[in-house]
Parts: structure tokens; sequence; C-alpha cells
């Protein structure tokens, strides 16, 4: 065999090695990873050992579940109770949440049909063309956008609430507006891509327009975010030249505000999270390179797929990100939602066991706490024998207290 290879004139590129096949007795070239051809004279461009299909697939489908839990809980609160259905944040978190989970449905199902389609390539598949193109590129992108762009909406509502100390349900047509305007802008980007079957090789007209609308989605949404925190940043300002600092210290004060509205900021920080990431990779690496490039390390890849997919945890943590954060939203939800008093009911659980725990061994000042209340027995004694409501002891429950 040695032989055959050092005496034949073919001649492998690449680090191609001659090979010889024993049935036909003839040579061929064994091809490095990332080569093909005859001579191994072809470059892939893209990695094809690990099947990038089914990953994705399986990150859909986990991040539909994650989306239905958030978002069903948070509509439960967001709908069922009136006090915060009646605000504009409210309005806007109720679409958010809808738009979240259409937004996950659609990838679940833009997936699956890619992976069926990818397995079995002679299937009929017809109209799948078509769904890629209208629903799985186009709706998907512009639910993703309408995410985007109502959290901006939910951030700059709130700015204002802050800054201009105005009511939080002051009008019901600003929230409709609101909401209209900012669906014509996220389906806006994706009105070029409907003509031509998202066909933008010979139309530089289109390429055009769909460039102006991501520069002006994403600048647009980001200068939102920016001016709402902006007004909150000042009103800080404001309160503390009003009432006077903490202890005579003006970044103590200040430190203590930004803390108490904290639950503001963590949605855009999630945003500017998920997103900044992709955004790096994508704009720092060689343009003639694809993400998945032909040859990466397992680790390299896995990297790349986490950073990829942090774009779309911000929609699914709708519960994670506006309710548990805030100590209004959570009492709420202790209070007004089915979900929200059997969680509670766990929670009393767990407390009173820890605290049983805690006491089981007294130390000398239980044992003086325990001669104090032996004294007043009397006087509390009508408070122990009391009945607490459900609610009462609802309202006790320890929430993320970073926010009002």
């Amino acid at each position: 065999m040695i032989d055959i290879c050092y005496n034949n004139t073919l001649n492998c590129l690449n680090n191609g090695q001659c090979a010889v096949d024993i049935t036909s007795n003839t040579t061929y070239c064994e091809c490095a990873s990332c080569y093909d051809g005859s001579v191994c004279e072809h470059t892939i461009p893209s990695q094809s050992q690990i099947d990038t299909t089914y990953v994705y697939l399986i990150v859909s489908i986990v991040a539909l579940f994650v989306s239905l839990l958030n978002n069903i809980l948070g509509l439960e609160l967001f709908i069922g109770c009136g006090r915060v259905r009646r605000t504009n944040c409210g309005i806007y978190l109720i679409v958010y949440s809808i738009v979240s989970i259409l937004s996950s449905i659609s990838f679940v199902v833009n997936q699956s049909l890619e992976y069926y389609q990818d397995k079995i390539p002679n299937s009929d598949l017809s109209h799948y063309p078509a769904y890629q193109c209208y629903v799985g590129k186009i709706g998907y992108n512009a639910l993703v956008y309408a995410c985007i762009w109502l959290n901006a909406c939910i951030a700059f509502e709130r700015g204002l609430i802050v800054c201009l100390d105005s009511k939080t349900n002051a009008t019901r047509w600003r929230s409709v507006c609101t909401i209209t305007v900012l669906s014509a802008i996220a389906g806006g980007s994706a009105i070029p891509m409907m003509v031509y079957n998202c066909d933008f090789g010979n139309i530089p007209g289109l390429q055009t327009a769909r460039v102006f609308f991501g520069w002006f989605s994403g600048v647009a949404g980001l200068s939102t975010y920016v001016f709402g925190t902006l007004l909150i940043l000042i009103s800080f300002t404001r309160r503390i030249r009003r009432y006077g600092t903490e202890n005579g210290s003006f970044i103590k004060t200040y430190l203590k505000l930004f803390y108490s509205h904290l639950f503001i900021f963590i949605p855009p920080i999630a945003y500017a999270v998920g997103y900044i990431p992709y955004t790096i990779v994508t704009n720092t690496q060689n343009t003639s390179q694809l993400y998945f490039e032909c040859g990466i390390s397992m680790v390299e890849f896995i990297v790349k797929v986490l950073i990829e997919s942090l774009q779309g945890v911000p929609p699914v943590l709708t519960w994670l990100l506006f309710i548990y954060p805030s100590k209004v939203y959570m009492t709420e939800y202790y209070l007004n939602t089915w979900s929200g008093q059997r969680l509670a009911r766990i929670v009393i659980f767990f407390r009173e066991n820890h605290e049983k725990k805690h006491n089981a061994c007294p130390t000398t000042m239980n044992l003086i706490n325990d001669e104090i209340q032996m004294e007043s027995t009397q006087i509390s004694e009508d408070w122990h024998q009391s009945n607490w409501s459900d609610r009462t002891e609802l309202t006790n429950i320890p929430v993320l207290s970073i926010g009002r």
C-alpha cells in the first residue's frame, strides 16, 4: 500500500493524505477536517462535526417551557390584579407576555421544521420555505423586536413616574397609542423581507431599507432606555436636594435611592447582558469567517451557542425580571393570584421549619426572652389565641426588598 501511494501522481492538498481503496486497489486523498474534494481542494466553511440544528431545537424547547411558566405566572398577576391591570406598565406587560409566548412558539416550530428537513432531505415540505421566510424569520424577529420595544416603553414609563411624579394610570390611550406605534416600527423592520420571498440578492433598495430599519430599531430602542434611565437618575438628585442627605453623605443617599429602585434597572440590564456579548463577537471576528467556523473546538462551540442563546433569555423570564424584584408586584402576587397564595404557603412552611430548627438549642438570650415572655403571658394571651386570616399571614411573606 505504501508503494502504491509512493509511486502514484496523486498530489493531495491542504495536508491531505494518500490512502488506498483495497477493493479496487486505487488511491484517493483522505482529506483533513474542513477540506473536501478529489484532492482536498475545497474548503468547508462551517463546522459539520456537531449538529447545530439539533442543539438549537433543544434550546428552543427548553426556552418554550421556561417562557410558558414565566409568562403564564406573569399574566395571572397582570390580568387578574386590577391594581396592576389599570396602570400603563400593566398594559405593556400584558402585551409583552403574550408577544413573548408567541415568539417562543414560533421559534420552536421553526427549529422543528428545520430539523425535520435536515434529517429527511427528500421530504415533501412544499410550504416550508414560505413559512421559514414569513413566519420563521419575519414573524419571530418582529416579535422579538416588539419585546425589546415594550421593555423600553416600560423603562421609559417608570422613568416618567419617578421623575415627574405622574400617575401610573394617567391615560389609557397613551398606552394603546404607544403599543400601536411600536408594533408598527417592529413590523416595519421586517417589511423589506416580505417582498420577493426574503431575497435581497438583486434588490439593492430593499437591502438599504433593511439596514435602515435595523439600525433605527437599535438606536431608537437604546435611546429610549438611556433617556428613561437618565430621568430616574436626575430625579434622585432632585430628591436629595429637596429632602437632604442621610448623615450628610450625598453618595450614600444616592446609592440608597438607586438600590431601592433597582427593580427598574434589572430588565434593561438583562437585555444588555443578552445582546452585547453576541454583538461584540460578531463585530470583532473576521468578516470572511462564519460564526461556527469549521475546525473550532468543542469549548468554543459551547461558548458561542451560549452567547447566541443569551439573546432569547430576557423575553422568556418575564416573572423573574419584572415581578420578583419588585416588592409591590410580589405583594400583589402573593395576595391576588392562585399560584402566589400556594407559593406563599410553601414559603411559610419552610420558614417555620427553619425557625423551629434555629430555636431547638436554646441560648442564654433565648432563656432570657422566654422569662420575659412568661411574665407577659397575660398581656399577649389574646394575641396568641386570635385566628390570623390567610391574607394577614400572606402579607408577612418576605420578598426581595429591592423595590417598592
